[in-house]
């Protein structure tokens, strides 16, 4: 298995890059008291995702090294997986008796953005010359 750390490096960074982002974020908006109030605090929604998103990048790197021309087709069972494993960490909030939208809508709107990278990296996999 050939090791590209380039593209390993940049995913580290877009991880970084989008924390630093949220933690922006959450200081401009001052949204840590809603953040008190959640299930899960930033920093764990992040962590779940940056996991997951490395997860998928080292499988689709695997996939692309062993036979490059099934690797959309693992990008669509990786990405639904995905979908499915996110949904089952976020059901504690869905089930909750206290609605909290704040928490649904930070969730989701992590999700878009790690998906954003799921398929960026996809891409730059495809698209490289080995």
């Amino acid at each position: 298995m050939k090791f590209d750390k380039t593209l390993y490096i940049q995913f580290i960074l877009f991880v970084i890059v989008i924390f630093l982002a949220n933690l922006l974020i959450v200081s401009i908006f001052q949204l840590e008291t809603k953040f008190e109030k959640t299930t899960y605090t930033l920093s764990n929604m992040i962590a779940f995702f940056s996991i997951t998103s490395m997860v998928l990048f080292l499988v689709h790197s695997f996939f692309k090294n062993k036979n490059k021309d099934i690797l959309g087709y693992v990008f669509l069972v990786s990405i639904t997986v995905k979908a499915i494993i996110s949904y089952v960490f976020i059901v504690p909030v869905l089930n909750a008796t206290v609605v909290n939208s704040f928490e649904k809508t930070y969730f989701f709107c992590l999700f878009i953005v790690y998906l954003f990278v799921d398929v960026y990296f996809t891409v730059r996999l495809l698209n490289k010359k080995t």
